[in-house]
């Protein structure tokens, strides 16, 4: 009996299913032949867009149904991308000191020192550097003004501009700001009593790297270690004036310096101390009063203070 109703069974399912019609024959090779058919990547992109929802071309808003956009998205401002603005100011004291070479002129004098330094934030930047002494360098000695024997006694001063582009290497917690440019440098050792004054005037290219590790805090607030190295080569120009005369020479430069301190930020506010040396040696020159000498070498050290803003 069981056999006879499960024949009975796939007999009457046998007949329930009928022959696919046409109509899904050609359902099904529609199928395979866009499945097959080449396509091109511009009309894919096209298809995509066009079911996109909203894609279709809508009547632009009116300027009170617009909606404010939401904070951080939209175009940036033009400087967000740069580094800010800043201006630096410091004032130091220390001594300067001169030699020249085959002479008794070899002394050291206190000194006053003050320095502004700005750079821009497309990397632009410039720094200048015055400062200028007692007037007690080879005190207790005599020259030659020209004319007669008389007191060495005598100051310091001059100033040295640095125009440079800044490049920045790095980001983050350790920087290291690369200067690149042309410095230019006038100093005058000035004997009063005697009437003789001496010049050197220096002009060529210097580079300056500048390492900083932030010890403290973030972006905004730190506490920063920073050294200062740097070399120059140039051509210099020496001129004399004394009591019945003047003349001039022309010899090249060799410079440095080196410096370090600490640096702190706090939100705008810039501050800095610390402590730097500059040397330089200009080659032998051969004018009428101070003769035939190998060489000059003209230093000043400075531990100094510095303030600034950043904008």
């Amino acid at each position: 009996m069981r056999s006879f109703v499960l024949l009975s069974t796939v007999a009457l399912a046998a007949c329930a299913t009928s022959t696919p019609s046409e109509a899904w024959h050609d359902l099904q090779r529609e199928r395979l032949q866009r499945l097959h058919e080449p396509r091109e990547a511009a009309d894919s992109v096209a298809a995509v867009i066009a079911a996109t929802p909203g894609s279709g071309e809508q009547e632009p808003r009116k300027i009170d149904q617009r909606e404010p956009g939401r904070a951080g998205q939209g175009p940036r401002r033009y400087r967000t991308s740069l580094q800010p603005l800043s201006v630096r100011a410091t004032v130091g004291v220390g001594n300067v000191a001169a030699r020249v070479r085959g002479t008794r002129l070899d002394d050291r004098a206190d000194a006053r020192f003050v320095g502004v330094a700005v750079d821009a934030g497309n990397g632009a930047a410039v720094q200048a550097d015055l400062w200028s002494s007692d007037q007690e360098l080879f005190a207790g000695r005599r020259i030659n003004d020209g004319v007669a024997p008389a007191d060495a006694d005598a100051g310091l001063s001059g100033i040295d501009v640095f125009p440079h582009v800044r490049l920045d290497p790095f980001e983050g917690a350790f920087t290291m700001p690369v200067r690149l440019g042309a410095f230019a440098d006038w100093q005058v050792l000035d004997h009063d009593t005697a009437g003789v004054e001496r010049e050197w005037l220096s002009i060529g290219p210097r580079i300056v790297l500048e390492p900083c590790l932030r010890l403290l805090g973030d972006d905004d607030d730190s506490l920063s270690l920073f050294v200062r190295l740097g070399g120059d080569v140039g051509a210099a120009w020496f001129e004399e004036r004394f009591r019945n005369g003047d003349d001039r020479d022309h010899t090249l430069r060799l410079g440095g310096e080196l410096g370090g301190g600490l640096r702190g930020k706090f939100g705008s506010l810039q501050l800095e101390a610390g402590y730097r040396v500059q040397h330089a040696r200009l080659d032998g020159t051969d004018t009428s009063l101070l003769g035939d000498r190998d060489g000059t070498e003209l230093q000043r050290q400075q531990v100094f203070l510095g303030f600034g803003w950043i904008y």
